[in-house]
């Protein structure tokens, strides 16, 4: 086993197909990877315990033609995410749905710059 594989974990939710697609699509125009957008999210959120957008003024998209992504993220990244997320008392796979929709409806990624 390789040391990276020793010190990663995925993270894998199901999302509806045109969520996952126009969030790749979002990504690439703005020059990230999916996996990399998500990863400086859930490392600031972790962080910060705060999150920067609406929960509630996302497009939404049905649970309908579902699809499965998965993060390749750090362990502890991982670990803190989910910690994170416990303490909102939400789940990561909704968090991240909702991070998904927010970035597609605004075009736009809400992370926060270094030292704010």
């Amino acid at each position: 086993m390789e040391e990276r594989d020793k010190m990663s974990d995925y993270f894998a939710i199901r999302v509806n197909q045109q969520l996952k697609e126009d969030f790749y699509s979002c990504c690439k125009r703005k020059g990230f990877t999916a996996g990399m957008a998500v990863k400086l999210f859930a490392r600031q959120f972790s962080e910060k315990g705060i999150i920067p957008f609406s929960l509630d003024a996302n497009k939404s998209y049905p649970d309908d033609k579902l699809t499965r992504i998965s993060i390749h993220m750090d362990a502890k990244t991982r670990q803190n995410f989910a910690a994170a997320c416990e303490e909102q008392g939400l789940s990561m796979s909704f968090i991240v749905r909702a991070y998904m929709d927010y970035c597609v409806t605004n075009d736009c990624f809400p992370l926060q710059k270094q030292g704010e």
